[in-house]
């Protein structure tokens, strides 16, 4: 009989281990990505399609994680993505695609064309998203940003409120974990 709870405690702590991995695991991804998990296929259709024209201007993707926006955009499109990892991986699925290793903020202060800009870096718990906001509000002023598709978590967070003259939440998708709101901004 000992050896049965002998057994059965090694498995409990076996399942704590496990659980504080697992815990730590999420951890780690949140403060690297900003979210519990990647943008989920389904979203990445809603911010696609959210997009009035993809090829009405051109397209840059900022914080473009592991592609599930970045499959979706046109190929000229060129996607932002700062984390070496996810970086590496998109250079290899997407070798025809412009992907740069660049930081969001500084690429759209620098932009030199009306551009449609797919942000998905995330607006809460972010240091930088002041800045990113900043050089979106900038970039807006000079019309060099046509268009802004983004995602929040809640619907009460309108990360680029005031920069456009037309900004709507364009929708919510249950089927991402956690379920997000999309949000289009037009001049």
């Amino acid at each position: 009989m000992n050896a049965i709870a002998g057994l059965y405690t090694a498995y409990r702590a076996h399942l704590q281990l496990k659980s504080a991995n697992v815990i730590s695991s999420i951890a780690a991804r949140t403060r690297a990505i900003g979210a519990i998990c990647e943008s989920s296929q389904y979203l990445a259709a809603r911010m696609h399609g959210a997009i009035t024209d993809p090829n009405a201007a051109p397209v840059v993707e900022l914080g473009a994680g592991f592609g599930s926006v970045t499959q979706l955009l046109p190929e000229n499109a060129v996607s932002l993505e700062l984390e070496e990892e996810r970086y590496n991986y998109l250079r290899e699925m997407y070798p025809n695609r412009r992907v740069l290793d660049e930081c969001a903020i500084q690429f759209v202060s620098n932009l030199e064309e009306p551009t449609i800009v797919v942000s998905c870096i995330p607006s809460v718990n972010n240091p930088e998203f002041a800045r990113l906001r900043a050089a979106v509000a900038q970039s807006r002023q000079r019309g060099m940003i046509t268009e802004l598709i983004t995602y929040t978590y809640f619907p009460t967070n309108n990360p680029f409120s005031g920069i456009f003259s037309a900004e709507q939440l364009a929708g919510l998708e249950l089927r991402n974990v956690p379920p997000a709101f999309v949000w289009k901004y037009k001049c």
